[in-house]
């Protein structure tokens, strides 16, 4: 296993090293935060860093680590002289794995090490076994988005468990806000993960009745529900004829939030996103446009479930299935998904085109 260690003591750095060579790893190392946060950038199997450096304490290390590209689900590990639940506390926010105390025995950092690895093996494997069916399946961002609520899920369970007797009941508190902030990310990428496939049944021949809904009503409770979380209800405008769609509400309203949602997240704060809904020709135009990044044509036109884009100077999160989804209700709707560039070449302008009832 490679192992970088982060810490500016030369003997504690230099007794790991040999520590950890003798136990058949590979070690590389790094005297401050900013080399630690390079070298992180390699992909090292696992990370010890210490908390209580010069310049760049652990906090900010882990917070810069956890933003580069593909180092979301490195193990990482605190070394700290810090032993209260408080600090614990902010490092498993930001990611952290586990702690190990100083003075520290050559056992408690062989066990610790052996005990990350053996939590993240098992869930690994059953990812990679899962992404190896397909190639663009396998190029989803399974890790980055799987990963993290289950160490802030895991590590705020062990902390209770091991402190159960002397918690304080605020600091309970704090604690199972982290695990239901943890859980409520898990489940929300879960019921995507389950509409998507749902829907991708609903489209194999034969198809089922999708049922029906009134247009106007549930493009704005989509829209809505995109608008309160991503907390920009003051930059949102609608204006939908009334319809009724041969969609089952749910349906709709999901598919409307996905794209509301990707239309604020790709997007600033205050920039307008406009939601509108018109019959033309029996057809029924449902139109987001957003003031962002945009999108090119090519970027259009490759659109599919587990397909992300790099959309300049944006952090991605989740796995790329929004505009999947909204495509794919059209679909058992008899309808399409429309991409184009927004008004004046500016942002992005998406339509679902359904058919009336």
């Amino acid at each position: 296993m490679k192992i970088l260690i982060i810490e500016d003591e030369l003997d504690i750095r230099e007794t790991l090293r040999d520590l950890l060579e003798l136990n058949g790893h590979t070690v590389a190392v790094a005297i401050d935060g900013p080399m630690g946060i390079s070298m992180a950038a390699e992909h090292p199997d696992l990370i010890l860093c210490d908390i209580g450096m010069p310049g760049m304490n652990g906090y900010q290390v882990i917070a810069a680590i956890k933003a580069l590209p593909a180092c979301q689900e490195i193990p990482f590990i605190f070394l700290t002289a810090w032993a209260d639940r408080e600090h614990q506390r902010q490092g498993m926010t930001l990611g952290a794995d586990d702690y190990i105390t100083k003075p520290f025995t050559q056992r408690d950092v062989i066990d610790a090490i052996a005990a990350r690895t053996q939590r993240l093996q098992p869930l690994r494997e059953r990812i990679l076994a899962l992404l190896a069916d397909r190639r663009v399946v396998a190029e989803a961002n399974w890790a980055n988005e799987l990963l993290p609520p289950f160490n802030g899920i895991m590590g705020g369970l062990e902390m209770i468990e091991e402190a159960a007797h002397e918690i304080e009941p605020d600091e309970l508190k704090e604690l199972l806000k982290i695990i239901r902030a943890n859980a409520h990310q898990q489940f929300a990428l879960s019921r995507k993960l389950a509409l998507h496939y749902e829907l991708e049944r609903r489209k194999a021949p034969p198809c089922p009745e999708t049922g029906r809904c009134a247009a106007s009503e549930s493009i704005m409770a989509g829209a809505a529900r995109a608008a309160h979380k991503e907390q920009r209800i003051a930059d949102l405008t609608l204006h939908c004829d009334p319809s009724t769609l041969p969609l089952d509400e749910g349906y709709l309203i999901s598919a409307i939030a996905e794209l509301v949602g990707n239309a604020f997240r790709f997007s600033k704060p205050g920039q307008p996103v406009t939601v509108t809904g018109r019959c033309h020709d029996a057809r029924y135009l449902i139109t987001v446009v957003d003031a962002g990044v945009g999108m090119t044509e090519a970027q259009c036109a490759a659109i599919g479930p587990f397909i992300q884009f790099a959309r300049t100077d944006r952090d991605q999160q989740g796995l790329g299935l929004g505009l999947a989804i909204a495509r794919s209700v059209a679909e058992i709707a008899g309808g399409r998904l429309h991409l184009q560039p927004g008004p004046a070449g500016c942002g992005l302008q998406v339509t679902l085109d359904l058919p009336c009832v």
